[in-house]
């Protein structure tokens, strides 16, 4: 797997967090993240749990 910039691994986890705000508005994309969550770069996975965002 390649590396991330900081710049995207910030994007995505404020996607994720945008998507959890609305999680019945965005359950098919909160689904989808969820069976990809073994292909998350660690450092997004690290400032989600950082956050205590769980999937």
């Amino acid at each position: 797997m390649g590396k991330f910039s900081s710049e995207e691994i910030e994007n995505q986890y404020n996607l994720i967090k945008m998507l959890l705000a609305e999680p019945e508005k965005y359950s098919d994309a909160i689904n989808a993240i969820k069976k990809d969550i073994a292909y998350m770069p660690i450092e997004l996975k690290k400032k989600l749990e950082e956050e205590n965002i769980i999937l």
